[in-house]
């Protein structure tokens, strides 16, 4: 059998596209890092754990379990922590007075290809019949203390993170909190067939990279920005269950759930903040090791 060969022409287009293929493995890379473009983003550490956030927030304050003692904080199973892609939660049961809530903070870095459940997926996979699709809402909210004074700006969008004292062992540490609008999906849900006015209302939020984002792919657009180096992005979600009284329109819990987010998160965002890494002190070593200065741990 007579060897195979290629003629001229064939040779010479195939070496050409080897020589494009190792040209560009060589320069691609390159050029990637000199416009500064991270596909892969580093992780952040959080900078207290999350179970430290304080469950005196003003009138709410843990929920009383069925043995008449203050509930703790749930442990979620590794299969249930496998489901939400991440061990760094916190889930606490709160109450103020009759008003009872469930509060739920998931927090994700490094390399992240997905955003974690929400409720419009969870829920409905839990057999619970969807009654208002989501939706995202306003909310009215005002952090007593915070302010503007001196404060550094978000590089993505030039706003001026506002500011706020936390206590830290008794002592107020300064603590910058996420700018964006204050605004989250919101989803009702109906828990009991044999009692229809009884529903179960899911809100929730993220904070990405020093911002709000009301939706999953808002987050996607914030932490996965190519041209930031690291990325996070925390999860927090209210879930609380109330009833529709007699005469009150289908939206009647949900109304009741925005009150209560509105009165609760100015109170816990704080609090949340105090746990997730500074990211404007993120932005000011980015900026220094681009001039060529050195980073501090």
């Amino acid at each position: 059998m007579s060897d195979l060969r290629f003629r001229s022409n064939v040779r010479t287009a195939y070496m050409a596209l080897i020589s494009i293929l190792v040209i560009g493995a060589v320069t691609i890379p390159i050029a990637i890092a000199q416009l500064e473009i991270y596909l892969r983003k580093e992780s952040v550490p959080l900078r207290r754990t999350l179970n430290t956030i304080d469950d005196d927030l003003g009138p709410w304050d843990r929920a009383i379990g069925e043995d008449g003692k203050p509930r703790q904080d749930t442990i979620f199973g590794m299969e249930m922590i496998e489901g939400l892609g991440t061990d760094l939660y916190l889930d606490r049961y709160l109450a103020d007075g009759d008003r009872r809530i469930n509060v739920h903070v998931a927090y994700y870095t490094g390399m992240i290809d997905d955003v974690p459940h929400v409720p419009e997926r969870c829920w409905d996979a839990n057999g619970l019949t969807q009654s208002i699709s989501p939706r995202i809402v306003d909310l009215d909210i005002e952090v007593e203390g915070a302010t503007l004074d001196g404060s550094p700006v978000n590089r993505a969008t030039g706003e001026p993170y506002p500011r706020v004292d936390v206590l830290n062992l008794g002592r107020p540490v300064p603590v910058h909190l996420p700018v964006g609008d204050a605004q989250m999906t919101v989803t009702q849900f109906d828990i009991d067939d044999k009692n229809p006015r009884r529903k179960q209302v899911g809100g929730y939020f993220f904070i990405a990279n020093g911002r709000m984002a009301p939706s999953a792919g808002d987050v996607r657009m914030m932490a996965f920005d190519p041209s930031e180096k690291y990325a996070y992005y925390c999860k927090i979600q209210l879930t609380y269950v109330g009833s529709i009284q007699s005469g009150e329109p289908d939206d009647a819990v949900v109304d009741e759930f925005i009150d209560i987010a509105e009165d609760l998160i100015p109170r816990l965002l704080p609090e949340v903040m105090n746990c997730l890494p500074d990211w404007p002190s993120i932005e000011t070593d980015a900026a220094r090791a681009g001039a060529g200065e050195e980073i501090e741990a």
